[in-house]
């Protein structure tokens, strides 16, 4: 007769990937690719504009008559220093799965999985940089595109009635956009969330014949204007009940992200420092925002 083993003692075998760790993924700051970058700027730059009229005068009358206008104007953009520190200690994974990745000897010390805390780290930060040029951060002293077109007279102000389909929201900017902001193409930034319900929204509306969009996309044109793209960011999707949902429609060149060295936000340094006995994270970069040609901006609001 065979006997039984009691195993109640035992926790149940979990088996662990000791050479793997899943790092976070993110959508990155990418709206930072579809915007004017200004770089080298240490603190505070000036934006000078220059605006001509003109008069068309008769021209079969003698005499040298001027008319019109040039108007010089300066809009201001200025950056901010912004940091990220991080300290870790590697004995933490002493008793841990990733203890096989430490060495016990002054001179040798590592951090296990260097590499992927790093990269999740970096994620983190493009995702907080997308979050921060569109919403700000006062703790910063950055207060990002969407609060500047609120603050700019010559923005055009949209507001969407309740309950419009976002469909209907997107044709109001559209019917927005100023013909001069048009000639030089324009995106309707808006969050991922407002992006699937276009799609859905016009997929599931007349007609058969109709291509299918497809929400994973990038972008898309806007029906009917190929001059008009629909881009959807992270930074727009709401983080917080106290964020208002928006769209913004701007020229490439109408939102403007200052720094000081470019691409300073994905670079990071990483030491150890022997007298604390701990793995040292930082990133350090400028940033700023500003709305260069505000004429060229249309922002729609909820109701």
């Amino acid at each position: 007769m065979a006997t039984t083993l009691n195993v109640s003692g035992l926790t149940d075998y979990v088996n662990v990937h000791k050479d793997e760790l899943f790092v976070k993924a993110t959508v990155g700051a990418r709206s930072l690719d579809l915007v004017e970058i200004m770089g080298n700027v240490k603190y505070k730059d000036a934006l000078q504009y220059l605006d001509s009229e003109v008069v068309l005068a008769d021209g079969s009358v003698c005499g040298f008559n001027p008319a019109g206008s040039d108007v010089f104007t300066e809009r201001y953009i200025e950056t901010k220093a912004v940091k990220v520190e991080k300290s870790w200690c590697a004995k933490t994974f002493e008793k841990k799965a990733a203890n096989y990745q430490l060495s016990w000897e002054a001179g040798r010390e590592t951090l296990p999985f260097e590499q992927k805390i790093a990269e999740s780290n970096m994620n983190a930060i493009q995702d907080a940089v997308e979050h921060l040029v569109w919403r700000g951060d006062a703790t910063i002293g950055i207060d990002g595109w969407i609060a500047q077109a609120s603050a700019e007279t010559l923005v055009t102000d949209v507001t969407f009635a309740s309950g419009s389909t976002t469909i209907a929201k997107i044709d109001a900017m559209v019917a927005a956009i100023p013909a001069k902001a048009l000639a030089k193409g324009v995106n309707i930034f808006m969050s991922y969330t407002d992006f699937r319900n276009y799609v859905a929204e016009q997929n599931s509306s007349c007609c058969a014949n109709r291509p299918i969009l497809d929400a994973a996309a990038e972008s898309i044109k806007y029906v009917g204007d190929s001059r008009i793209s629909l881009v959807p960011v992270a930074g727009l999707e709401l983080a917080s009940s106290a964020e208002t949902a928006v769209m913004v429609a701007a020229t490439e060149d109408a939102l403007v992200y200052g720094t000081d060295i470019e691409g300073s936000e994905n670079v990071y340094r990483l030491w150890f420092d022997e007298k604390d006995e701990a793995f040292n994270f930082r990133v350090l970069f400028r940033a700023g925002t500003a709305i260069k040609h505000p004429e060229e901006v249309v922002l729609g609001v909820q109701a």
